[in-house]
């Protein structure tokens, strides 16, 4: 018995598992061309994803600016810190689902 990789979700599995564990993928009935179909898609449903959270980030730190901007909120105020913390998060979380997104991509 020796451990392989699952093609599909790559975890983990022995060679004779008829399906895994994790993805429940069926290992007998696979043909290459329905392994690599599933990995398509998984891969694609990851990006959509990763573009849809970027897209939330994008949206909060536009919100944070906005709120800056139109409300002119007094120095010390909530609604300062809030909107600070909007940007810094929007900011951050963005950056982090673009490095994602590109080191996705280098894994295909």
């Amino acid at each position: 018995m020796a451990i392989i990789s699952c093609p599909v979700c790559e975890h983990r599995i022995s060679n004779k598992a008829t399906e895994c564990p994790k993805c429940k993928t069926d290992l007998t009935a696979a043909t290459p061309e329905k392994l690599a179909a599933k990995h398509r898609d998984k891969m694609l449903r990851q990006s959509q994803s990763l573009m849809n959270q970027s897209m939330l980030a994008l949206l909060l730190f536009l919100a944070g600016f906005g709120i800056l901007y139109w409300w002119q909120p007094e120095n010390g105020s909530y609604n300062e810190y809030v909107s600070t913390a909007a940007i810094a998060l929007g900011f951050c979380w963005y950056v982090v689902c673009r490095a994602r997104i590109i080191w996705l991509k280098r894994k295909k």
